[in-house]
């Protein structure tokens, strides 16, 4: 039980950390529309080396835009990572035997104000429309034979330039274009673009701000809104743990693309799935991944029980009960930068994201490392509790189990059924009748053989279900029992299903 679960939380120590990524192969779709909370999405990439931190960071600034714009921007992370490799290799008292590709938000962030954000298409031409780029870690190759070489005697930033340009196999027009920009060695401050460059400043890409005291977004530069955002570790006192996430939650409410660091341990993930259930005790983590975040699921909301993710809310008293001191969170969703791999929801709909899990982000084995590691969002979002938030009904219930809500202090005309668990509500529902002695006093569903002619097998339209009922598609096996009455087995038919005239129907 979570309610049981989070009572038992342990506390967390976790500092910020460089992140340093994995990835996973495989293709890329756009993200889902309809969720708890509606965080517009880009599309799904899939990350080649380990600058996830860059994917997470345009993934975030791809969302800013879309919600100020309504469009979709397709961000370069191959120009960042050029300079990123840039500052790194100019910078080293000694060149270091490979190229570091972690890095942090911040960075991200410093290297948009500094160079800009460039089109996908712009800096690479070929990988206009792909999502995940060979061009990457053919550089990365390029610059570790490099460091044994040419950059063990000579890392002036002429010679640094003239290599990342062979490295990352620009063409003489963009070469062009970043030496009319930036100069061809000391690189100066992104202020004019060359002509036809498609780069964009941070001072002048617009994106959505939206303050947690305001009912409002409003439209700023980029600039303007990185300046708001700071990374947040996990805290070390278990007591401070639902104010914390209470934070994450409401930036979420708002439709904040809200950013996860956390610690990767592939022998606890479900990779069928697409989820990281549990961290496994004694696990050894492989690496520290950032992503943003797309929903979350909620348990034990007051009145209400589960609230699933996928499922949009647009009810503000109903999302200001999720921030309920009560309320859990089994898992958050997350759009991922490993490609189009397993969808969690089971729905087709979210191909390319995990869920996260409490038991994974959160273990309580002493022994399992924490997956958190950190969140990214507004400074101006808080811990505080709503309120005005109602008072869970099933606190009165005498003892586990379903209460109709009109014997635990609601009106009597009142048609919710409540499961409750430990005096929270697990689940909710509302009767189509009336609510009666724990249970719900609704008619029986119709049985759809009992318009069968004879004993067979017959499709739901068949049987007169409309095309838009959710049993259109049931192939039912119509029998009657010893006293005549239809009984209706059936199997979902999952490519849909056939009316054979004079015989029995099919599924596809």
């Amino acid at each position: 039980m979570w309610a049981m679960l989070r009572k038992a939380l342990l506390g967390l120590g976790l500092g910020l950390v460089l992140v340093g990524c994995g990835s996973d192969q495989s293709d890329a779709v756009t993200g889902p529309e309809d969720e708890i909370v509606d965080v517009p999405s880009s599309r799904v990439k899939n990350q080649s080396i380990g600058n996830c931190w860059l994917y997470a960071s345009m993934g975030w600034v791809e969302s800013l835009h879309m919600r100020a714009t309504g469009k979709e921007l397709n961000l370069s992370e191959t120009y960042l990572t050029y300079w990123d490799w840039y500052e790194k290799l100019v910078r080293a008292t000694a060149a270091p035997d490979t190229i570091a590709t972690g890095g942090f938000f911040t960075t991200a962030t410093r290297l948009m104000n500094t160079y800009g954000l460039a089109e996908e298409g712009a800096f690479i031409p070929g990988e206009a429309e792909i999502d995940r780029s060979a061009v990457q870690s053919k550089a990365e190759s390029y610059i570790n034979t490099a460091l044994k070489g040419t950059f063990k005697t000579d890392r002036s930033p002429k010679t640094l330039r003239a290599e990342l340009d062979k490295a990352f196999g620009l063409t003489p027009e963009v070469i062009a274009h970043m030496h009319a920009t930036f100069g061809d060695a000391a690189p100066r401050t992104l202020t004019t673009v060359s002509p036809g460059f498609k780069l964009f400043k941070s001072s002048e890409l617009m994106v959505s701000q939206k303050r947690a005291t305001s009912a409002t977004a409003t439209t700023v530069p980029l600039r303007d809104e990185i300046s708001r955002w700071r990374e947040n570790s996990a805290p070390s006192d278990r007591g401070q743990l639902r104010g914390y996430l209470r934070r994450i939650q409401k930036a979420l409410h708002d439709a904040q693309p809200v950013l996860i660091v956390w610690n990767v341990d592939w022998e606890s993930r479900n990779g069928s799935q697409g989820t990281f259930p549990k961290m496994q005790p004694n696990a050894k983590i492989d690496g520290v991944h950032m992503t943003v975040l797309e929903d979350y699921q909620a348990a034990y909301v007051p009145n209400l029980g589960t609230l699933p993710a996928g499922v949009n809310v647009s009810d503000k008293s109903v999302l200001d009960a999720a921030l309920s001191s009560q309320v859990e969170i089994p898992f958050f969703r997350i759009k991922n930068s490993w490609g189009n791999t397993a969808d969690p929801s089971g729905t087709g709909t979210f191909k390319g994201y995990v869920d996260l899990y409490d038991a994974y982000l959160f273990p309580t084995d002493a022994t399992a490392p924490k997956g958190i590691v950190s969140f990214v969002l507004p400074s101006d979002y808080d811990t505080s509790t709503p309120a005005g938030i109602p008072a869970d009904m099933c606190d009165k219930a005498t003892s586990d189990g379903s209460f109709c809500a009109s014997t635990l202090g609601a009106s009597s005309t009142d048609k919710r059924l409540l499961t409750c668990d430990t005096g929270l509500t697990s689940a909710m529902k509302t009767c189509s009748t009336s609510c009666s002695a724990g249970a719900c006093a609704d008619p029986p569903p119709p049985n759809p053989c009992e318009k069968a002619t004879a004993p067979g097998k017959y499709c739901g339209t068949t049987l007169g279900l409309a095309a838009t009922d959710v049993n259109a598609a049931m192939l039912y096996s119509c029998q009657q029992d010893v006293d005549g009455k239809w009984i209706s087995p059936g199997t979902k038919c999952e490519k849909g299903c056939t009316r054979v005239d004079g015989d029995s129907d099919r599924c596809n």
